[in-house]
């Protein structure tokens, strides 16, 4: 109601101020048409083909930066992998050996499965990490300052992980089943941390001390691939893999990971039957790397179809502004047509009037929107992947399509059913004759205009 209201009181406001005198003299089809309400509508249709620019462009920028976000490499597959969550209750002392059992004894059984390619276990999967601390190379010190420290993000995996992922290790060796506790303690680290702390060395066999459950320095033995832990949307920090047979530490709750050669899903029953068949009280939750991939894209899917529906009907309410005032245009300006059509106007003639005045228009809303659109986009800024703010593909893209909706717009009023019907195949003198009867003193109404 309000929005009724808002936009009835200009045209309403317009008509109150019609000068009696000039509207008797200029005839009954134009009472309440004056230069000002041409101009306002023309304002209204420039407004709508603007507001559809930069909303497109918007939407135009966001959709860029989604398929960037799909197309970026993670560092691993997440292709047919099905995940396992599974945490063995009880208190720490008694659930730290019966996890160990439990988790060793799956992992052993899940590997003969059918259709199981590798498989492995992590205490947060890629995208999920949730522990983090500091580290120091080959030395700790005396009184470490751990708050100072380089920061790196630490992962707890079993042995057969990074095949089960999809995470290559670049050099050394993996983790295996003989790393346990009685043995020295191993690492393996990413890349990022290479390029940070071993600039153009060989990281395998240098010692690297964390804060996590010990300060005993571990000796890395391989070099893995990036992962982007944090979001498709973040580049990969440094990271250090620890085995499960070495750290035990929140060891009563992790996620188990198989790689499948079909549907991961169709594993989830195999899979509960045998932790049921272990241990019965063992909570478990089953999803595929895909799905949890796919939680870190909602939100700016989301942003994206918020603002593609949006755009899409500031495109349709931009077509039909500009159908909507050309066409009254057209109707106004009957009488003028049926002049130049009767001193040999043609119709292409006819035509070019009508699209100019839509050109226009059109042109301003373009100019008015794109500047608009460039000047607003830092409000996106926070929410663009790897896609300049001022990415002329785009710009130029949304500059064709409203053009092409405007320009099926005039094409829609000065087609036949609007310009022949009312130009060519109308007849001129007719036309005139129905403009001079409708005289100061009559009922001044559309109906004496001929039916074209």
């Amino acid at each position: 109601m309000i929005t009724s209201l808002l936009f009835g009181l200009v045209p309403a406001t317009y008509a109150s101020r019609v000068e009696l005198g000039d509207a008797l003299k200029q005839g009954g089809t134009r009472l309440v048409q004056g230069g000002g309400t041409v101009h306002m509508r023309g304002a209204l249709v420039v407004a709508e083909i603007a507001l559809a620019v930069a909303l497109v462009s918007g939407a135009g920028l966001l959709i860029k930066s989604l398929v960037a976000l799909h197309n970026v490499a993670l560092g691993f597959h997440p292709e047919n992998v099905l995940v396992m969550r599974a945490t063995v209750p009880g208190p720490f002392a008694v659930a730290i050996p019966r996890a160990r059992q439990f988790f060793g004894d799956m992992l052993s059984q899940i590997a003969t499965l059918p259709g199981v390619l590798a498989t492995g276990a992590t205490m947060a999967p890629p995208g999920y990490i949730d522990s983090g601390g500091g580290y120091f190379i080959d030395r700790l010190p005396p009184q470490p300052d751990w708050a100072h420290a380089p920061s790196v993000a630490l992962s707890i995996v079993a042995p057969g992980t990074f095949a089960a992922l999809g995470i290559p290790v670049k050099s050394g060796r993996d983790f295996s089943d003989s790393d346990t506790t009685d043995r020295p303690l191993v690492a393996v680290v990413n890349e990022a941390l290479v390029r940070k702390s071993f600039p153009g060395q060989n990281p395998v066999g240098r010692t690297i001390f964390c804060s996590f459950d010990t300060l005993t320095g571990m000796t890395i033995i391989g070099v893995a691939g990036d992962v982007r832990q944090l979001g498709p949307e973040r580049e990969p920090m440094p990271e250090c893999y620890m085995t499960y047979r070495q750290h035990f530490f929140n060891g009563s709750t992790l996620s188990i990971v198989a790689r499948t050669t079909s549907d991961p899903t169709t594993l989830s029953e195999t899979l509960r039957r045998l932790a049921r068949e272990k241990s019965p009280d063992v909570p478990m939750k089953f999803t595929t790397m895909e799905a949890m991939l796919s939680e870190h894209l909602a939100a700016p899917r989301f942003r994206t179809l918020l603002f593609t529906v949006f755009a899409t009907l500031a495109i349709c309410l931009a077509m039909a502004g500009v159908y909507g005032v050309m066409a009254y245009a057209v109707a106004q300006r009957a009488g003028e047509i049926g002049v130049r059509i009767a001193l040999g106007a043609t119709t292409g003639s006819v035509l070019r009037l009508v699209l100019g005045q839509a050109l226009i228009l059109t042109g301003l809303g373009l100019f008015l929107g794109l500047t608009t659109a460039v000047a607003a986009s830092r409000l996106v800024a926070s929410m663009l992947f790897q896609v300049r703010l001022n990415d002329p593909v785009v710009y130029f893209s949304v500059a064709v399509l409203l053009g092409l909706a405007s320009g099926t717009g005039c094409r829609l009023c000065s087609g036949k059913a609007r310009i022949q019907d009312r130009s060519s195949i109308c007849d001129p003198a007719a036309i005139r004759r129905a403009e001079v009867s409708d005289s100061p003193g009559r009922d001044l109404i559309v109906s004496k205009v001929p039916d074209c």
